[in-house]
């Protein structure tokens, strides 16, 4: 990705970046959106889209000095297919992530990096790690930015950390299983770079892959409106990060404490998320959740006898 980056920026100067994706692939894109939006000083934007709203009303911003980044897991997804073409033809340069290399998706620019996936993933290069790597990667090659080498640091530490974390979680993912199995809703909330984990939990595993209705809710924005929804029956998944949002988080579980009895925390602080340079922790903390949440997900699938595969309209009726 280094060698990408500086092969675009001999070629143009970039000044705006736009995240496009569907789904998780959209949800994966978060960190590296949030991290580019706090942390650079001369962007002139940073945008992160639906693919088919990408491409049904583009931003007039997208010029020649835009970077376009798309992903599509196979490499096949038709509106992120579409977006990456419509940004080539409104001048911008695009970046492919994909899992499946020689994909379709892979037709649209030269530049492509791939990502691990499946039993045997490397988690520093899953799609959320590589994401958020490149944009480190594009910032510190834009502004030299001051942080690069703890962010480095952190990668190097990544991968043995994860792994610590979800043995540490068995039991409780086995008790969230349990307690769940027949939940007819179940709602994620978080905040900061970790909204995105809330919201990939929320669309792509609960509803998608096991079929409970769900809603994501920012931490943030639970007492503007969502709070009226709570009573002691209603369950609550809480991605809470360790940063400087970590505040709304710790508001949002003394009130669930107060008036709910189901509350299922996935906390990055007892994770070992310390573990990490205190400068550059709260952009690993979704990383690390989206891995440990992985715990969980299998065992309410296993509890539910409802396969993670199992589908009733995805791939199989025309939409």
């Amino acid at each position: 990705m280094k060698d990408i980056i500086e092969d675009i920026l001999k070629k143009r100067k970039i000044n705006k970046v736009y995240f496009v994706a569907c789904g998780g692939s959209l949800a994966a894109f978060y960190p590296a959106k949030y991290f580019l939006e706090k942390e650079s000083k001369t962007l002139a934007r940073v945008g992160w889209y639906p693919a088919n709203e990408f491409v049904h009303d583009i931003p007039s911003a997208i010029d020649s000095q835009s970077l376009v980044i798309i992903c599509s897991h196979q490499g096949t997804t038709p509106e992120t297919i579409q977006a990456g073409r419509v940004a080539k033809t409104a001048g911008a340069e695009v970046m492919v992530f994909t899992y499946v290399p020689d994909s379709e998706i892979t037709t649209i620019s030269p530049y492509v990096t791939t990502y691990s996936w499946g039993e045997q993933q490397i988690y520093s290069e899953k799609k959320e790690a590589k994401g958020l790597l490149f944009a480190m990667e594009l910032l510190h090659h834009l502004e030299n930015w001051q942080n690069y080498k703890a962010a480095k640091n952190a990668f190097k530490l990544y991968d043995q950390l994860v792994i610590s974390a979800k043995n540490m979680c068995e039991s409780a993912a086995e008790d969230f299983a349990k307690a769940c199995k027949n939940e007819h809703v179940i709602y994620t909330t978080g905040c900061g770079a970790s909204w995105g984990s809330a919201y990939m939990e929320s669309i792509c595993i609960l509803m998608e892959m096991q079929w409970i209705n769900s809603s994501a809710i920012h931490s943030g924005e639970f007492f503007h409106g969502p709070l009226e929804i709570t009573d002691k029956n209603v369950p609550f998944l809480l991605f809470m990060g360790d940063g400087p949002c970590r505040e709304l988080d710790e508001r949002l579980l003394d009130f669930l404490e107060r008036y709910t009895e189901k509350i299922y925390k996935l906390d990055a602080r007892t994770l070992g998320i310390g573990k990490i340079e205190e400068s550059v922790r709260e952009y690993f903390c979704p990383l690390l959740l989206n891995a440990v949440v992985d715990v969980y997900n299998h065992k309410l699938a296993e509890t539910r006898q409802h396969p993670l595969s199992m589908r009733r309209y995805m791939w199989k009726v025309k939409y």
